[in-house]
């Protein structure tokens, strides 16, 4: 869904992500997300750590759970892709002006990492996913999805992005019929965001 409020998940403990994650792997749990959510915002102070309200906390929360279901079924199939590709938002590069060196490329209408901070997220999950043979874009939005598609052949997609964009992109590949993961934002907004890099190292090592 698309947030009318900014959230910081980056200081709650990567236990409540663990959780979530083992959660989300159980069969039959449609119908208990909501009390999930609900138990993982009390046990872990979830509105007191990030400064938000109950209610919006469990809806991040609940986001998150879904995303991680739909990793959950099309994992398998995501495991035995061969060409795989990563999709990285613009908005977690370290500098969002002339500071950023990345090259943009209007055939595919995103941007090309030149590694040129090392602290940058982009700069290490670009690094990290070629070392594993992953071409890796750099995108303003879902929409260059289709765009990236009819220029190159992918079977398997590694995505970060918002939970919205995520909903997007994932109509998208399922119409392709294009294995996909998704890694959700833990910071939202239009700069300086952030992902959750080790649960992205996971999924790119298959270790997920």
């Amino acid at each position: 869904m698309g947030y009318t409020f900014t959230f910081d998940l980056s200081k709650l403990t990567q236990t409540l992500f663990k959780e979530i994650a083992e959660f989300s792997e159980k069969e039959k749990i449609t119908a208990r997300i909501g009390d999930m959510a609900v138990n993982l915002v009390k046990k872990f102070d979830v509105d007191k750590i990030t400064g938000l309200s109950v209610c919006d906390s469990v809806t991040v929360i609940e986001d998150l759970i879904n995303a991680n279901i739909k990793n959950s079924l099309h994992k398998k199939h995501f495991l035995k892709t061969n060409k795989r590709v990563l999709f990285l938002p613009h908005c977690c590069r370290k500098y969002m002006d002339s500071r950023c060196k990345a090259e943009f490329d209007p055939e595919t209408a995103s941007y090309l990492c030149k590694h040129c901070s090392n602290d940058c997220q982009v700069h290490k999950a670009t690094k990290l996913a070629n070392r594993k043979n992953y071409d890796v874009y750099v995108l303003p939005g879902s929409s260059c999805v289709k765009k990236i598609f009819q220029k190159n052949s992918y079977d398997g997609v590694i995505g970060v992005a918002c939970t919205e964009e995520i909903g997007l992109a994932t109509k998208i590949l399922e119409q392709l019929n294009i294995a996909a993961q998704s890694i959700p934002l833990i910071k939202n907004g239009c700069s300086e965001t952030r992902f959750n890099f080790e649960f992205l190292k996971r999924t790119i090592v298959g270790t997920k």
